[in-house]
């Protein structure tokens, strides 16, 4: 005899998930989930003791989740990796335990490990190509004061690595020459560079020493590369040198910067982040849907027309979620393909994406066009629909934060001459004018649990992928983004 269902609306788990209903004795009395037949349960594991599935410490760990003690942990069951988490039902006899397969995560993370240790390596020997030129290579902050220093330097200066981190290249000067040193520094940050700087420095010893100095500011670091060159001997061998290791910096100082930013994007941390942010919207619109479908049950029953729709409708997120992991696996690549897609087309579906959120929150969205306007541009769809994703989203929230009671956004699309404008604009309050450059830094965000990831990927999408433009300012009630593409003419 097939048992009642004491929860029907845990049929609709998300996938990889097992749905435990417990009692207060921690007695399992129903079982929910697409990938039970995979860890062969059956019915007949209904009655039993969650020590009858999992050992003491495991059981330990789900009481701690119970008790709200924690919130979530992670666990090794059946060779697998789960993710932990409780849900306290209106039933104060019933529990809702999540376990989440979180196995396959396992080896995104060893390819992380694997392509940190690789930047590292090259970092280790772009230092060693740096301590065997034949010329003083230093990086200094924005201040003069060293940071690195090669071994040429060093010993050309007369001072160890330990003891230039408490001196500029100002400090070094001479006298006469310390605030042309100080004025070479900051030409550099503001112009990106100063070439063949003339002076004479103060070595260890005392001695004079005359130098030929080029300074490159590299701005994603706020930091100074400095080329000295020693040209008291010889100053026609010296200065032929300097053009020699000048080229071959350029050169490397690219790789470098190359280097730090592929190693900040490397972190593991930043991945797991982005995929949490990816995820974040359609999973909140899939708890309205079921929360929805509980509503309704209680009061008109259900319809199969209606079962359908909402069927169609989780499919489409799920389809969603799933495709944001092969996004993800490849988003830094510079080879991915790009095809030819209706801007408007991947707005609606953007839009479609968080749309119940919006709904619920009472905000109204409404997108404006010119009718038979060809909006067709040449890039990648998916991850376009993620930047109008990732704005919508932060425009909500703004709206939110600022309890109107009106709150809007309104997106519009039009066409100037070869470039297509998309506008997104909000009456959320707008951004402080303090943070407005900061905005599309990685890691930066003005609310407390941001992640700080969001417009930051938005930026290299719209203006390194699809070679357009993401800017924003501040109108009347709100912030205004502004995305220019060129269309496919």
């Amino acid at each position: 005899m097939q048992m009642r269902r004491l929860f029907p609306e845990c049929a609709f788990a998300p996938p990889n998930t097992i749905v435990f209903v417990i009692d207060n004795n921690n007695v399992v009395c129903e079982a929910y989930g697409d990938i039970l037949a995979d860890y062969e349960l059956t019915d007949t594991i209904f009655g039993i003791t969650l020590l009858s599935l999992f050992n003491e410490a495991i059981v330990s760990q789900i009481e701690e989740i119970l008790s709200k003690t924690i919130s979530v942990t992670t666990i090794s069951w059946k060779k697998n990796r789960f993710d932990v988490y409780a849900k306290v039902t209106n039933d104060p006899l019933y529990h809702f335990l999540y376990l989440v397969d979180v196995t396959r995560f396992i080896g995104v993370e060893t390819k992380l490990q694997e392509s940190q240790n690789d930047l590292l390596s090259k970092k280790e020997e772009l230092q060693a190509v740096f301590d065997l030129a034949a010329n003083g290579i230093s990086i200094l902050d924005h201040n003069g004061m060293f940071l690195y220093a090669n071994r040429f330097f060093q010993k050309m200066m007369g001072y160890t690595m330990e003891e230039l981190k408490y001196h500029s290249c100002i400090s070094l000067s001479s006298s006469e020459y310390a605030d042309a040193s100080k004025l070479a520094v900051e030409h550099a940050i503001k112009n990106g560079s100063i070439q063949n700087f003339r002076k004479v420095c103060v070595t260890k010893s005392g001695e004079n020493l005359n130098a030929s100095m080029s300074l490159s500011y590299l701005k994603s670091r706020n930091e100074i590369l400095m080329i000295t060159s020693d040209i008291t001997q010889d100053v026609r061998y010296q200065e032929e040198l300097k053009r020699q290791v000048e080229t071959e910096v350029a050169k490397r100082t690219e790789q470098y910067e190359v280097m730090c930013h592929q190693s900040r994007l490397a972190a593991m941390g930043e991945m797991i982040d982005s995929i949490a942010h990816q995820w974040r919207q359609p999973l909140n619109t899939l708890g309205i849907i079921v929360q929805g479908m509980r509503h309704i049950t209680s009061k008109q029953g259900l319809k199969q027309e209606f079962l359908k729709e909402i069927e169609t409708e989780m499919m489409d997120k799920l389809s969603y979620m799933s495709q944001t992991i092969d996004d993800f696996s490849t988003f830094f690549r510079p080879s991915k393909q790009k095809e030819e897609f209706n801007v408007l087309s991947a707005i609606d579906d953007a839009v479609r994406l968080i749309y119940l959120q919006l709904k619920s929150s009472a905000i109204e969205i409404q997108i404006y066009f010119e009718n038979k306007m060809d909006i067709s541009v040449f890039g990648l769809p998916n991850e376009f629909r993620q930047v109008i994703l990732n704005i919508v989203h932060n425009a909500m929230t703004a709206i939110m934060r600022s309890n109107r009671q009106d709150g809007a956004i309104h997106i519009r699309l039009k066409k100037d001459h070869r470039n297509i404008i998309v506008s997104i604009e909000d009456n959320g309050g707008g951004i402080d004018e303090s943070n407005m450059e900061r905005i599309f830094d990685p890691y930066f965000s003005t609310r407390e649990n941001g992640s700080g990831i969001g417009l930051y990927m938005s930026k290299i999408i719209i203006e390194h992928h699809m070679k357009g433009r993401l800017t924003v300012t501040n109108q009347k009630h709100g912030a205004e983004f502004t995305i220019l593409l060129q269309s496919k003419e």
